[in-house]
């Protein structure tokens, strides 16, 4: 008679399928937490990114125009609208893309003496900007400054739950408000309360961009002395003696004007182009025949 041998095969245990089934769990909820954290730093980086890349288009184009391009209203048209100091950046005056990593366009403001021409920008940066926008910078000091420009790209959520993704920061040592800078937009670190990524830029770096180390440049045709008086510093900056030329190195965004005596005095002499003028960018030639 043939024996049959009996093997025994033990399966897993009800428990030991409920531990299995609750470590997988876990690592599935890690995992989708993990893909979440990654998915929202990926989104924000390509934020900072777009920001940057506004910056560097708004500098781009200040150098060309002398000037910084208004603001768009929310009708996100991408246009600048003239006298417009607070609103969206106008991305099609900018030649860029219309919305970053969040599909929203971007909030905007600049200084409004940076807005005209590029002799009123020299002048107002030279002396150093005042009023609107004001940002605060959590990284310094808490009492707000003056800066040409700013750019904020708002989170993925309504961080500070006001109803309006730009979030307004109203306690703590740093305070701000990045809907519409009033009384000043807020540069921090993201936290519960507040996701919004901010950019400005500064009106001493933004000077050397734009203003340069102009030339002033005068020829004399005229069989009398004439003198080349700063109106800005009260002050003549040279004589230019009859058939011949000169050349002055000036700051940019200051007034002269071509007269008969020294020191602002006597009448002013007749010029192509005629004096007082501004004097801003690259310089200019001043001819008196």
């Amino acid at each position: 008679m043939t024996k049959l041998k009996v093997t025994s095969e033990k399966g897993f245990t009800l428990i030991e399928i409920a531990i299995v089934m609750v470590i997988i769990g876990l690592l599935a909820g890690g995992g989708v937490s993990l893909m979440g954290m990654l998915s929202e730093r990926k989104i924000r980086n390509e934020n900072a990114d777009y920001l940057n890349e506004a910056k560097f288009a708004l500098i781009s184009y200040a150098k060309i125009h002398g000037k910084l391009p208004w603001a768009d209203n929310t009708n996100g048209d991408g246009w600048e609208n003239n006298l417009l100091a607070t609103g969206e950046l106008p991305y099609l005056t900018l030649g860029m893309k219309p919305r970053d990593a969040n599909s929203r366009v971007i909030g905007y403001a600049l200084n409004s003496n940076l807005g005209t021409s590029r002799s009123n920008s020299c002048s107002a940066l030279r002396a150093g900007l005042a009023g609107s926008p004001l940002v605060v910078d959590s990284d310094g000091s808490t009492t707000a400054f003056s800066v040409a420009a700013v750019l904020v790209s708002a989170g993925p959520k309504d961080a500070d739950n006001d109803g309006n993704v730009f979030d307004d920061v109203t306690a703590g040592t740093h305070r701000g408000d990045n809907r519409d800078g009033a009384p000043n937009f807020i540069r921090r670190p993201p936290d519960n309360t507040f996701d919004d990524l901010v950019v400005y830029i500064s009106g001493y770096p933004l000077y050397g961009e734009i203003c340069g180390n102009p030339v002033l440049s005068v020829n004399n045709g005229s069989a009398a002395n004439i003198f080349v008086y700063n109106i800005t510093q009260s002050s003549d900056i040279g004589l230019v003696a009859p058939g011949s030329a000169v050349s002055f190195r000036i700051i940019s965004g200051e007034q002269f004007s071509i007269r008969s005596a020294a020191s602002g005095g006597g009448a002013i002499v007749a010029s192509n182009p005629n004096t007082p003028i501004t004097i801003a960018g690259e310089g200019t030639l001043i001819s008196v025949p």
